[in-house]
């Protein structure tokens, strides 16, 4: 797996979310990255995919003490479920435990915190992903028309 190029897109991506029309938003910018960690992981998931980068988990989790409160990641696991690289943009939300995203190997420290697992798997297969009017493939939808989606030479 090319990193680089992982962390490239992660980059790519978000300037692709934050300049998103602001006429119709897909996620609530004023609050960026609270409250945004589902938009962030579903449209890195797409582009990852569509770049090439390999199909990454969807985790969504909350704590055990039932807060309806959430969080979500993207992990990229080897064949036996082990998680080689985590990608956690919006981890800085919770400034306890980091205040920087998370763009690395091994797990999110967020995984420690956030143990009850309501979904994981692709973006696809989520629940919420919704149909094509709805706000999370809208925003997969308008990060992909500002981006390439195979591009072997992509540079900064």
């Amino acid at each position: 797996m090319d990193f680089d190029a992982v962390r490239r897109t992660v980059d790519d991506v978000i300037a692709a979310i934050l300049a998103t029309d602001d006429e119709h938003p897909v996620f609530i910018r004023g609050w960026f990255p609270r409250g945004n960690c589902e938009h962030v992981a579903v449209a890195l998931a797409a582009v990852l995919e569509d770049r090439g980068l390999g199909s990454w988990t969807l985790v969504t989790a909350g704590r055990p003490d039932g807060n309806p409160w959430g969080h979500a990641w993207l992990e990229l696991r080897d064949v036996d479920g082990a998680v080689l690289f985590s990608i956690d943009y919006t981890i800085e939300q919770f400034p306890w435990l980091s205040t920087v995203p998370f763009i690395g190997e091994g797990r999110t420290p967020a995984a420690d915190e956030f143990t009850v697992v309501r979904y994981e798997g692709i973006v696809w297969d989520w629940p919420w992903l919704g149909d094509d009017s709805g706000i999370f493939r809208r925003l997969i939808s308008a990060v992909q028309e500002q981006l390439p989606a195979l591009d072997p030479d992509h540079q900064r």
